[in-house]
């Protein structure tokens, strides 16, 4: 078996001192990789990293453009070039065979004591010792050009602006500045966004790279996605130029001295090449966590199974899984394929990516009806990408704010329609993330005076498409002076986030309200008026009318499919005349209702076949709903609906 001395980058995530809170995310170095354990790696993954064993082969460069189609082989290529860089310019004097254990957590005196002064000096700035970020070869700072946009406040054309503006993402608010300005000695990687290149490599090119000028080695990391909100590679990286590199990705490497290196693994001869390399990396996997494979065991066929699955970083997800199969299936010794079976509850390795639709397919086949949600939420994201073409060529976005308006009427869909736009979005790399949550207005207000204000905050800082339901309880009026301040400190907080990340967040106020709801009862019409600086940040209203008759009993099939149910049709005019009944309730509950319909019908369906025995029991038994059983569900529904009701008042008088 061939042998890869590098598993996988070995990244780090902390956070430095107690007080700030500082997020740091670094790449720790390999220390005991010789030049001779690189090459044997580079030779194993030739397919991946020819580029850079030809790279390694020449002189040690101080910029480097690592360009990849993949996080995790970029990270991995930092790895091997900052340990063979650190043997060659700090430990000449070691021979190839000799494992090279001089690289430690505090930078080493001899080479830095020219900078005493400078670490003393600064040290007395830091009130905790703990949130200094102590430089070393060992440890290569991961960071993000968002990142360096924002602390500097760079414009649009990439143009340095008032420092005051600070970073507000991970995790850093302070007034202080971020630990990445103060490594201005050992190597810094910079990690460039997905398809957002044009613009940035201009920022770095008149900005960034005057800053870490005195960095020993600066890598930059550029990941190349095969579409970027539908822009093809050849419009994304050449811009409006006939073939060729894009003009300021030239300049920036001319300029730097930049040494280019290309990890692509595109084509089905080196798709194929890739499952041979992965297939390595998994018997050494295999190896490291002290089991082997059965002699039949079919590893190229379970390698490609774990590479269609959604990882960025597919050698942690070989460990990952192998440790699941140690912990939750007592795997031991041998493996084989049966093991593997354990896996079968996540619908089979890989078999989740196989037939999975995007955001944009689910909006249209898994909503009826609903066209002009659907063409708004279209609409929203098509100006979304549009804005990001701009900022990718250097023009100014506008000041187009993320936060929409979603009324209508309870069960139309509001929440979901939120969740596939913010997907929708997060797919096209518009966000910075998919992380979603749904709160209640309510939920928003503190315990206490103060609080608040910080748990509107937290909500902001750690997720990327936010909505607000029932916004309405935020002004609703509270007993007492006390309970009402609460919604305006909410209030106050979330018009100062909106304002501060409307254009990198997707915010939604949801509730009751629209066209459709006279006056008294339009509470988010309410919401809206219950302070003046809201409405103005409101970019779009989406409204979700309320489902015909015809409509509901389309959904009720629909979610009956969906859960793998065979609804019989025979029943559909009990289902229409009962519909027809309940739209005209003001309470009408819209899709919630068809769920309750299907969720009755199970209940008859579930006592036709829980005695037949397990032997004698079919697969389409267990999916049937049969139109008695439909019938059966409307007669305990509309029994119910009176019981709610309750008892009509006596009229007085004779009969």
């Amino acid at each position: 078996m061939k042998k890869l001395n590098l598993l996988m980058p070995d990244v780090h995530t902390g956070y430095l001192g107690t007080r700030r809170k500082e997020q740091v995310r670094y790449l720790s170095i390999p220390s005991g990789l010789s030049m001779k354990m690189i090459k044997d790696d580079m030779k194993t993954g030739e397919v991946i990293f020819q580029g850079l064993r030809e790279q390694l082969e020449k002189q040690p460069c101080r910029t480097v453009v690592i360009r990849t189609n993949s996080e995790e082989v970029g990270l991995m290529a930092v790895s091997y070039l900052a340990a063979a860089y650190n043997r060659m310019e700090h430990r000449n004097e070691m021979s190839e065979e000799e494992p090279y254990d001089g690289l430690s957590e505090s930078p080493d005196p001899d080479i830095y004591e020219e900078d005493e002064a400078y670490d003393e000096e600064f040290m007395d700035e830091c009130e905790d010792e703990s949130e200094f970020w102590n430089e070393s070869p060992a440890r290569v700072p991961i960071v993000e050009m968002n990142d360096i946009r924002g602390f500097w406040g760079m414009d649009n054309f990439g143009v340095f602006q008032d420092r005051s503006f600070h970073m507000q993402g991970n995790g850093y608010t302070g007034r202080k500045d971020p630990y990445w300005t103060n490594c201005n000695r050992e190597s810094v990687c910079i990690m460039l966004d997905s398809g957002a290149f044009g613009g940035q490599y201009m920022n770095f090119n008149d900005n960034v790279g005057k800053y870490f000028q005195k960095n020993r080695h600066v890598y930059i990391i550029e990941i190349r996605s095969q579409l970027f909100g539908g822009i093809s590679d050849e419009e994304m990286f050449c811009g409006e130029s006939e073939g060729g590199e894009d003009e300021e990705f030239v300049r920036m490497v001319l300029e730097e001295a930049a040494a280019v290196v290309d990890l692509f693994y595109e084509g089905k001869e080196k798709r194929e090449e890739l499952i041979r390399y992965r297939t390595i990396q998994f018997e050494n996997w295999i190896e490291a966590k002290g089991l082997e494979l059965s002699q039949e065991f079919p590893t190229e066929k379970i390698v490609s199974r774990i590479l269609k699955m959604k990882n960025r970083n597919k050698s942690e997800l070989m460990g990952q899984i192998l440790k699941y199969m140690q912990v939750q299936g007592n795997v031991s010794g041998t493996v084989t394929e049966k093991d593997f079976d354990i896996l079968s509850r996540f619908a089979k390795i890989g078999a989740e990516s196989k037939n999975e639709k995007s955001s944009s397919e689910k909006l249209e086949k898994q909503l009826f009806g609903m066209e002009n949600v659907k063409q708004q939420v279209r609409e929203i994201v098509e100006v979304q990408r549009y804005q990001k073409r701009r900022e990718n060529f250097g023009l100014n976005k506008g000041g187009y704010h993320n936060v929409h308006l979603l009324i209508g009427a309870p069960g139309t869909a509001k929440t979901t329609v939120a969740k596939l736009m913010g997907n929708m979005m997060s797919e096209a790399h518009l966000l910075p993330g998919n992380r979603f949550i749904c709160v209640n207005g309510a939920d928003l207000k503190g315990l206490y005076v103060g609080h608040t204000a910080p748990k509107v905050r937290q909500i902001f800082e750690d997720n990327d498409i936010i909505m607000i339901d029932e916004a309405y309880s935020l002004t609703a009026q509270c007993s007492g002076e006390m309970g009402d301040s609460f919604g305006q400190e909410a209030m106050a907080e979330i018009i100062t986030q909106i304002e501060d990340h409307g254009a990198e967040k997707l915010v939604m106020f949801a509730g009751y309200g629209g066209i459709g709801v006279e006056s008294g009862d339009n509470l988010m019409k309410t919401f809206i008026d219950s302070n003046p600086g809201l409405k103005s940040r409101i970019n779009s209203t989406i409204y979700f009318d309320s489902y015909t008759p015809e409509q509901m009993v389309e959904i009720v099939h629909v979610q009956a499919k969906n859960q793998n149910f065979i609804l019989n049709r025979r029943a559909d005019p009990e289902i229409l005349a009962y519909f027809k009944e309940r739209v005209t309730d003001r309470n009408f509950g819209n899709g919630r209702e068809a769920r309750s319909l299907l969720e009755n019908a199970m209940v008859f369906a579930a006592a036709r076949v829980i005695n037949i025995p397990a032997g004698k029991i079919k697969k389409r038994q267990l999916q049937e709903i049969t139109a008695s059983d439909v019938r059966k569900a409307l007669d305990r529904m509309r029994k119910g609906n009176l019981m709610q009701m309750g008892r009509k008042e006596k009229k007085l008088g004779f009969v």
